[in-house]
């Protein structure tokens, strides 16, 4: 197995898997439009020899599927990444959560710096994907003979979006239906595996257990009215001082909540958070007027210790008892986006240590704990577990900086190069470790 393995990873080829993330970074996807990259991938996998074809979604939105077929005798196994960017790369859209002016590094333009690639999607995650069309490019080279199908799915809509109705504007339309779409479609078609590797960024850590979440708009509710007119008959409560009361509430909060739930997942800490991340009310143009409304939108994780429904019950009661302290905070709670219950894998499982193994014959040494932070993360992980398949995740990164040059962290995205070929050399190992067995040599 060992020279069967290493003759594989000879194959890896590092400018063809920088010329294919560099190309499909600089197909714009943002999430909603990922047809046109899922198409292209589609096409260049042909072109190397995979069986290969579009699995349509709606007029814009589709996954594309590779295939190395097997014997039959062997276990299916997916490696699965998304097409779709976190970021627009529009200055306009991508503007109130990033500010200005957007580094080169958020927009869809592909570009070679110190070791880096560079653009939007580069991390996240078009080069978990093109390391895995690289394996699967060195495993066709390599002549092996596999008894189990081995699959890259390239997936839209996985980023952490959900639809909403805001204060100010409706955000409404497929650019927003995030949070699993594609890989959710994949698995009400197929094909579905028997085993997933998710290729998010991890800095080629694996990755046994994943956060869950949801999306909380919080409505403040005050009482619209003009602001120079205080005196004794002023009526207005302003709906964003209120809800400054409980950004303050929340913040202590956190820590209260992280520290309480903290998971461990036999491979590392799962340490979950409250994020307020954004805010809306008021008249930007007329601000001499108490807000009427003022939503906080909210970002609460979950650990796979944790029930869904009562952490939403004792996010409704912190702010029950601050809404005794203050007869004047009107609210409503209303949860529009979610991806419960949080899952994981074992880490004695087979894949879990399978891809430990691959791991540490690629970077030499063995992964002690994942970095905190890396379990928080949403991935659809998650998706396949609800599905009763075992996943992890482990994907290249954008790596460290050298020293020196820290300006390149303020560059944007950026993919490390050497982290792209490591991993496609870890899917090897994992697909050739997996798929060379029959199902029952590995349940033996």
């Amino acid at each position: 197995m060992q020279d069967l393995i290493n003759t594989a990873m000879s194959q890896v080829n590092q400018e063809r898997a920088v010329k294919l993330a560099r190309a499909l970074v600089d197909i714009p996807s943002n999430t909603g439009d990922e047809r046109e990259c899922a198409e292209f991938l589609v096409s260049h996998m042909k072109k190397i020899g995979l069986e290969a074809r579009l699995q349509p979604i709606t007029e814009t939105r589709a996954n594309a599927i590779g295939i190395i077929r097997g014997s039959g005798e062997g276990p299916t196994l997916m490696f699965n990444g998304h097409l779709d960017t976190g970021r627009s790369g529009s200055e306009e859209e991508d503007y109130a959560a990033l500010g200005g002016p957007i580094a080169p590094g958020y927009k869809p333009k592909s570009y070679m710096k110190s070791g880096f690639i560079f653009g939007l999607g580069a991390n996240n995650m078009k080069g978990g994907v093109a390391a895995a069309v690289t394996a699967l490019d060195a495993l066709l080279q390599s002549g092996v003979k596999l008894k189990g199908d081995v699959i890259i799915a390239g997936v839209a809509g996985e980023s952490e979006k959900s639809p909403v109705e805001g204060a100010i504007r409706s955000y409404r339309g497929a650019q927003y239906e995030g949070g699993g779409f594609g890989t959710k479609h994949l698995m009400s078609r197929g094909p579905v595996p028997d085993y997933a590797v998710v290729c998010e960024p991890s800095g080629c850590y694996v990755i046994n257990a994943q956060a869950g979440y949801f999306f909380v708009k919080i409505t403040v509710k005050g009482k619209a009215e003009y602001t120079a007119r205080r005196g004794p008959e002023y009526r207005g409560v302003n709906a964003i001082e209120k809800a400054y009361a409980i950004v303050k509430r929340l913040q202590d909060w956190d820590a209260e909540y992280a520290e309480k739930n903290r998971y461990d997942s036999g491979m590392g800490i799962i340490e979950p958070h409250v994020n307020i991340g954004a805010i809306e009310g008021g008249w930007p143009f007329k601000p001499s007027y108490a807000s009427g409304i003022c939503n906080l939108y909210l970002d609460l994780r979950l650990t796979p210790a944790m029930n869904p429904s009562e952490t939403i019950d004792e996010l409704a009661a912190e702010l029950k008892k601050l809404a005794g302290q203050d007869p004047q905070l009107k609210y409503d709670i209303e949860v529009f986006g979610s991806n419960v219950p949080s899952t994981s894998t074992p880490s004695d499982h087979y894949l879990v240590q399978t891809c430990l193994k691959a791991q540490e014959l690629v970077l030499g040494k063995k992964q002690e704990k994942f970095p905190l932070g890396q379990g928080t993360a949403y991935n659809d992980t998650n998706v396949f577990r609800w599905h009763g398949i075992p996943a992890v995740k482990c994907g290249p990164s954008g790596g460290k900086v050298p020293p020196g040059a820290e300006e390149l962290q303020n560059e944007g995205e950026r993919l490390s190069i050497e982290d792209l070929v490591s991993a496609a050399k870890i899917y090897v190992a994992v697909a050739l470790n997996i798929c060379t067995r029959t199902r029952q040599e590995i349940t033996a």
